[in-house]
């Protein structure tokens, strides 16, 4: 989750230099801990709006799309389901033997390692994966993947958790992981507003590339009503959670347990799934013009 420098004093001194933007792909530990439980991964957590996946598809000039950070091949299949053939590239080998138990096929590597070996694609996307990857070799290497006119299109949802089921995860992590970076205090307005930080860092690497137009925003709101069962279900593979003793995560499970249960055994999460989208440039820097497709 995004950090906030904390609070200044009161009295007058000279204004703090900017907080440094947070670099999750430095923390490969937590990056590539997903696949300790990825069957429960998979189950909990929710697929893309369908409307996301078809703008992505028409607004690509082919169906070949490289999927980066494919999980378990949550995105992939819906990818797949819209008429496109997926290559996934995904560092954990757990994570990548549960997607091809799901007919995707997978390479094993960190992105920034991975080579295209001359392969072209319409469009390199990341499912809520885009953080964990450098975000300037990551787009340079997109861009090496990419035909001239292909879309980079990472995507990430989005929540915004009820303020009593965050307060009562912050009071837990406070207990078992003070060191943890989870900050509630970013969170307490609008959670777009608090991935602001990390969409501007995609964007500022793809832009440094020098291979991308403009990098635009799309936004696709949505929203999920969990049980308490689902929701204590799902919470185990949140990036700051994964890496708990198994005592620690049971006193964050019993927390947010007894925080659901005072809204009534359910919590209704308003979600928005955010594609930052950039077209590869051509040779001679150059926009391609596209034939206009239809959407799928």
């Amino acid at each position: 989750m995004p950090t906030l420098p904390p609070d200044q004093p009161a009295e007058p001194r000279p204004a703090p230099a900017p907080a440094p933007r947070p670099e999750p792909h430095r923390h490969r530990q937590t990056a590539e801990s997903f696949g300790a439980d990825a069957a429960r991964y998979d189950r909990t957590r929710p697929p893309y709006p369908e409307a996301l996946v078809h703008r992505i598809v028409a607004a690509a000039p082919g169906r070949h799309v490289l999927d980066v950070g494919a999980g378990t091949g949550i995105e992939a299949r819906q990818f797949q389901a819209a008429g496109c053939t997926v290559l996934g590239v995904e560092p954990d080998e757990r994570m990548a033997a549960f997607a091809r138990h799901g007919h995707i096929e997978v390479e094993v590597a960190r992105f920034e390692d991975w080579e295209p070996a001359g392969r072209r694609f319409d469009a390199v996307v990341a499912g809520t994966s885009w953080h964990w990857v450098d975000p300037v070799a990551g787009a340079a290497k997109a861009a090496r993947a990419l035909r001239p006119g292909g879309l980079l299109a990472p995507f990430h949802h989005v929540p915004q958790l009820p303020p009593e089921v965050l307060d009562a995860l912050a009071g837990a992590l406070r207990r078992v992981a003070p060191d943890s970076p989870f900050d509630p205090g970013v969170l307490r307005g609008p959670a777009v507003d608090a991935y602001r930080p990390l969409f501007a860092r995609i964007a500022d690497g793809i832009r440094q590339t020098g291979r991308f137009t403009e990098p635009q925003q799309w936004h696709f709101p949505w929203e999920r009503t969990y049980s308490r069962a689902e929701w204590l279900d799902q919470l185990p593979t949140f990036g700051v959670l994964t890496r708990l003793p198994a005592d620690a995560l049971a006193e964050v499970l019993d927390s947010a347990a007894t925080a659901i249960d005072r809204l009534g055994g359910h919590a209704t999460m308003p979600y928005t799934s955010v594609v930052i989208i950039s077209t590869r440039l051509g040779e001679d820097g150059s926009t391609p013009t596209q034939p206009s497709r239809a959407p799928v």
